[in-house]
């Protein structure tokens, strides 16, 4: 973070239009924590996060950064500063933003106000209203904040197409129970609140959740290191090989058998 103070002004200019900055370190919380007091940051910032450090390889040198897409797909992965202003906007031009500050005609009053509070299922029922209007200013500000939503609900959809060829029921289950929320007022939102259901009372959804739960456990004892860990970990593989807990299980365990490196002597 030091060495990449621009991304400070990067997260000010477009985190309201959808660009989040997520900084990770393996470094310990306390540190990390005190570090912020003296240099505070405008993005987020996470310190040996469960999952985090076992699937991306951190290590002690230039910093690595990776940007992705709405879409689940990796947009940049190279030195955070080499990141830019322009490369953000060519990324962020298709993006549907956080808010609508653009002035419309006032027909399209209901479905800002409700775009702008997250409501996205009637943001799209009031501008559905007037996609076909005969004022033909009104009809391009209806399509302008109709496929906003559009765009945004085909990329919910292929995330929740990614998340069901993955077998990762729990995310899967989150993602469509918030649709059921967000999308509210369209087809859409029914179509998710009743698939919702219908993961949850699956078995594969509740042995995910008996694996992720297993596993939140053995995490929150601090206790656990070392051999006492890799055994409570062999446990929730053995049980649950094929869930997203077991595999995270299985990189723990990896990682903690992995041998410790020897300090580089000094010439």
């Amino acid at each position: 973070m030091v060495g990449v103070p621009h991304l400070k002004e990067l997260s000010a200019k477009y985190r309201e239009r959808g660009f989040e900055i997520l900084a990770c370190t393996n470094e310990d919380p306390a540190k990390v924590e005190e570090w912020l007091k003296k240099n505070p940051v405008n993005y987020g910032v996470v310190s040996k996060a469960p999952g985090v450090s076992t699937y991306i390889s951190m290590g002690t040198g230039v910093p690595r950064g990776w940007v992705i897409s709405a879409d689940g797909k990796i947009a940049f992965s190279g030195k955070p500063a080499d990141i830019t202003g322009a490369m953000v906007e060519e990324w962020l031009k298709d993006c549907p933003a956080a808010k609508i500050e653009n002035k419309l005609s006032r027909e399209l009053n209901a479905a800002v106000s409700n775009y702008n509070a997250g409501k996205l299922g009637k943001a799209l029922a009031e501008a559905e209203k007037y996609e076909t209007s005969e004022k033909s200013e009104v009809a391009v500000d209806a399509k302008f904040v109709a496929e906003k939503v559009r765009k945004a609900m085909g990329w919910r959809k292929d995330e929740a197409k990614r998340y069901r060829e993955e077998g990762e029921w729990l995310k899967l289950a989150t993602l469509l129970e918030e649709d059921a929320r967000v999308y509210d007022g369209v087809a859409y939102a029914e179509e998710c609140a009743t698939e919702a259901k219908t993961v949850k009372a699956s078995p594969e959804y509740k042995t995910a959740n008996a694996a992720n739960e297993m596993l939140a456990r053995i995490k929150a004892r601090k206790d656990l290191k070392g051999d006492a860990l890799v055994r409570e970990l062999e446990k929730v593989i053995a049980k649950y090989p094929d869930t997203p807990a077991g595999k995270e299980a299985a990189a723990m365990k990896a990682k903690a058998e992995a041998p410790v490196a020897a300090p580089a002597k000094g010439k």
